[in-house]
């Protein structure tokens, strides 16, 4: 009996380390494959948060171009003085050079009316930015007389040229009196349009 005692005592201490490595074994594989899932769980998020700092990225760079775009608007804008303080003084000015460098017979007068909203209609407090309306139109009223058809469209083809600030021309009489033979007389407005800028 000593004899098997002696043979079956190491074979069991073989036994018992054996099913501790293998224990040990399964633990480390065990161990190691729940390491590596939380790895590629992290690389999947690094990924992830990688594309969305991407499309953020390309979504602020097509907004910087929008707004890029919209200044480069805005100083237009102003250059032609639609936004600002209107020049009502220039505009007069410039009327009055434009005519004069028509050569045309002295009988020009005409009447800048203060600015009025071009949007009377009440707009609500609460309404968005976009809606509301603040151009402002400044009606200028011509009155020429003793002139001749050419001449006429002459001058309204040097406005169209020569005229920095956004106008359209709004109304205009044309006539002819029986007894007038030297020309037209002629009454137009014209509404010069203007953006106040931010303060």
């Amino acid at each position: 009996m000593n004899a098997y005692a002696v043979v079956l005592k190491p074979a069991k201490v073989s036994l018992i380390l054996f099913a501790l490595s293998v224990a040990i074994a399964f633990a480390a594989v065990a161990g190691l494959a729940r390491y590596r899932a939380e790895k590629e769980q992290a690389i999947l998020r690094t990924e992830q948060q990688l594309l969305d700092t991407r499309e953020n990225i390309k979504k602020l760079s097509t907004d910087l171009d929008s707004i890029n775009r919209l200044a480069q608007k805005y100083r237009q804008l102003t250059r032609l003085g639609l936004i600002g303080e209107p020049d009502r003084d220039g505009w007069v000015q410039r009327l009055e050079s434009i005519y004069g460098d028509s050569r045309l017979p002295p009988t020009l007068s005409y009447t800048l009316a203060p600015p009025q909203l071009l949007n009377s209609q009440p707009v609500p407090a609460d309404a968005p930015g976009s809606y509301r309306n603040n151009v402002l139109h400044h009606d200028l009223a011509l009155e020429l007389s003793a002139i001749h058809d050419g001449e006429f469209l002459d001058f309204i083809a040097r406005l169209d040229t020569d005229w920095r600030s956004p106008y359209r021309v709004e109304t205009c009489q044309i006539t002819r009196e029986a007894e007038v033979i030297t020309g037209l007389q002629i009454r137009c407005t014209l509404q010069i349009y203007s953006l106040p800028g931010k303060t």
